[in-house]
C-alpha cells in the first residue's frame, strides 16, 4: 500500500475514534504519533495544545519522511506536526499572545534554525549558511510547511471539516498550484501569468518572519548582539559577516523563494530587496539579487 494512502486511512481511524473532538484536537492528536522531537514542551507551547509522544503499536505511524504529496517528495511527519499549529484553536492560549505564529513552527522555523544551527557552537563544520539551508531546510520540508498551510487554510475556511478530506483535496492539486496559492495567501504575492511580481515585498515578508523566529527561539547569546537582523546595508560590502546580519536571513528568504519559483513554474526573479523589511519607505540596497528557475 503506497505510504500517503496508508497514512489517510489511519488519520480517518484517529478521526472516527475522536469523532466528538475538535479538527484542531485530533490535529494535535496526529503530531502524538510522528516523532518526540515534535511532542516537546516548546511545540507543545507553541500549538497551545499538550500532546505526548505516542508509543505502542502505532509509534511514529504518521513520521514518514518520504511521502509524495500533490506529485512532490513530502516530510509528512514534519507535515503534520505544522499542520498542528496552523488549525484555528478554540478560546485564547498563552501561545495567541505573544508574536509566535504558525509560520514559524513551519517554513520560517526551518530557515530560522538552520541559520542559527551555523552560528552554533554544534554546527558540525557546516562552512556557509548555504549548506546550513540545504541540509536543515530541504525541499521536503518546504513541500510539507506550504502543504500544511494550505490544508490548514481549507479547514479554517470552513471548505472541510476533517483533516483527511482536506488532505486528500490537497493532494489532488498540483504542487505548482498549491505554491502560487500560499505565496498569495500567505506571502502577498502578485501574480501576473508565470511571473512574481512584487518579489522584493514577498522576500521582505519571509525575511521578517525568519527574524522574527530567531529572536523567539533560544538562539545563542551571538544574535542577542545584532540590534536589527531584518535590516540590511546599503551595499553588501558594508556587512559584517562576522555575526549574524541581515544578509544571512536575505539568504534564507532567497533559499524559500528558489524553491517557490522552480516547483512553482515560475519566472526567474531579479530584484532589489528593501533595506528594511516590512519598511518600503527606506528604499531598497544598491544591489540586486537574482532567484533562478
Amino acid at each position: 500500500m503506497p505510504e500517503l494512502e496508508e497514512a489517510l486511512q489511519f488519520i480517518e481511524k484517529i478521526e472516527r475514534e475522536n469523532s466528538g473532538k475538535s479538527v484542531y484536537e485530533i490535529a494535535n492528536k496526529l503530531r502524538g504519533y510522528t516523532k518526540k522531537g515534535y511532542t516537546t514542551p516548546l511545540w507543545n507551547t507553541a500549538t497551545g495544545y499538550s500532546q505526548e509522544y505516542i508509543a505502542g503499536e502505532f509509534k511514529e505511524k504518521l513520521n514518514q519522511e518520504y511521502s509524495v504529496l500533490s506529485g512532490e517528495v513530502t516530510d509528512f511527519g514534519h507535515f503534520i506536526a505544522a499542520l498542528s499549529d496552523q488549525i484555528n484553536q478554540p478560546g485564547v492560549n498563552w501561545s495567541d499572545l505573544t508574536s509566535w505564529t504558525g509560520d514559524h513552527t513551519s517554513w520560517a522555523g526551518d530557515i530560522g534554525s538552520a541559520i542559527i544551527v551555523y552560528y552554533s557552537k554544534d554546527s558540525n563544520n557546516i562552512k556557509d549558511v548555504e549548506e546550513a539551508l540545504s541540509k536543515f531546510a530541504r525541499d521536503s520540508d518546504y513541500t510539507a510547511d506550504i502543504a500544511a498551510y494550505v490544508v490548514g487554510s481549507l479547514i479554517n475556511s470552513g471548505k472541510h471539516t476533517s483533516i483527511s478530506q482536506a488532505i486528500y483535496h490537497y493532494n489532488t492539486i498540483s504542487y505548482a498550484e498549491n505554491v502560487r496559492a500560499f505565496l498569495k495567501k500567505r506571502l502577498g504575492g502578485t501574480m501576473e501569468g508565470h511571473k512574481l511580481k512584487n518579489a522584493a515585498n514577498v522576500e521582505a515578508e519571509i525575511r521578517r518572519a525568519v527574524s522574527t523566529f530567531i529572536r523567539s527561539s533560544n538562539a545563542p547569546d551571538i544574535f542577542k548582539s545584532v540590534k536589527n537582523l531584518l535590516k540590511l546595508q546599503p551595499k553588501l560590502e558594508l556587512e559584517n559577516t562576522t555575526i549574524p546580519n541581515g544578509t544571512d536571513m536575505l539568504q534564507g528568504s532567497l533559499h524559500f523563494l528558489n524553491h517557490m519559483v522552480r516547483k512553482g513554474g515560475l519566472d526567474s526573479l531579479r530584484f532589489k530587496p528593501y533595506q528594511l523589511a516590512g519598511v518600503p519607505w527606506l528604499g531598497t540596497v544598491t544591489y540586486e539579487v537574482k532567484v533562478p528557475k
